[in-house]
């Protein structure tokens, strides 16, 4: 029978999702700038009302959110942002047996 020794939060980055609507034209221009910034971690071109889906992560949610002010938001080739900060964190159940 396994023993459930511990429970800990493996996950201790700051995570958000950055929901983008370039101006027109702009897209692949913003993508390119989007993936030189080591904190984003994906970026996907969207169809329909926006138009890049980014998953950006950070030590914490204070320097996560000065990353996404001053070295995203700064764009003049966005048009808007939708800003959608994670709350959960993820659980490890560390099973011995």
């Amino acid at each position: 029978m396994q023993k459930l020794s511990q429970i800990s939060h493996t996950h201790k980055m700051a995570t958000a999702h950055l929901i983008i609507k370039c101006r027109s034209g702009k897209e692949n221009h913003v993508i390119e700038q989007l993936r030189n910034i080591d904190a984003v971690k994906s970026v996907q071109r969207t169809i329909g009302e926006f138009d890049i889906l980014v998953k950006v992560e950070s030590d914490d949610s204070d320097s996560l959110r000065r990353l996404i002010k001053w070295k995203i938001m700064k764009n003049d080739k966005i048009q808007s942002i939708t800003t959608l900060m994670c709350t959960r964190r993820s659980l490890c159940v560390i099973v011995e047996g």
